[in-house]
């Protein structure tokens, strides 16, 4: 930890580094030339130090973070909502799908409909994601994924909400679906 802490804000950028390097310098070495060159041979690693931007291992070690401290500091990607999201629709589902089978009404087929869709995206999405990667596909091909996961998404929640307002509703759906199935078997 400490090691990347020193390569996030190296030390031997700062003036004291300096000071310390040319009176190590001076009192090594007892002759003018051997102190000048001894700051020759350390000058450079001062600079590549103060160049270490453009190191890409350097940038590596920068972007790697462990603390949870530092991985809170980004709001703009900080997914720990999301997951809760995802939790609470999955938990929310276990009820409501019963719920929604004994009592079918628009409303509750909305809210089903609305928890169904957002659970296939989520899983979609990170199917997607895990799977079809920039790496191994090309930069073209993962946002055709992503496209095509909205594109589902979307004609599933238009199908659904087609269904609830102009057919007979989402739950007497699976209601008579099941019914045709138990005659089938009788």
């Amino acid at each position: 930890m400490a090691f990347s802490m020193f390569l996030r804000a190296p030390a031997c950028t700062s003036r004291v580094f300096s000071q310390q390097i040319m009176r190590l310098a001076t009192q090594q070495a007892t002759k003018p030339v051997e102190a000048q060159r001894m700051l020759s041979s350390i000058m450079p690693l001062q600079t590549s130090f103060l160049k270490s931007d453009t190191t890409p291992i350097l940038n590596a070690v920068r972007s790697f973070r462990t603390s949870p401290a530092l991985l809170h500091e980004e709001k703009a990607h900080d997914h720990s909502k999301l997951w809760v999201i995802e939790k609470l629709t999955s938990a929310a589902l276990v009820p409501l799908i019963p719920i929604c089978l004994m009592i079918p009404n628009r409303i509750f087929d909305s809210v089903l409909a609305i928890l169904i869709t957002a659970h296939s995206f989520w899983g979609l999405e990170a199917i997607a994601v895990d799977y079809v990667r920039a790496s191994i596909f090309g930069p073209i091909i993962p946002k055709i994924a992503i496209a095509l996961v909205y594109l589902i998404s979307i004609a599933t929640l238009g199908g659904l909400f087609y269904l609830i307002s102009n057919d007979v509703g989402l739950s007497n759906a699976i209601r008579q679906l099941w019914g045709v199935k138990s005659k089938q078997n009788a």
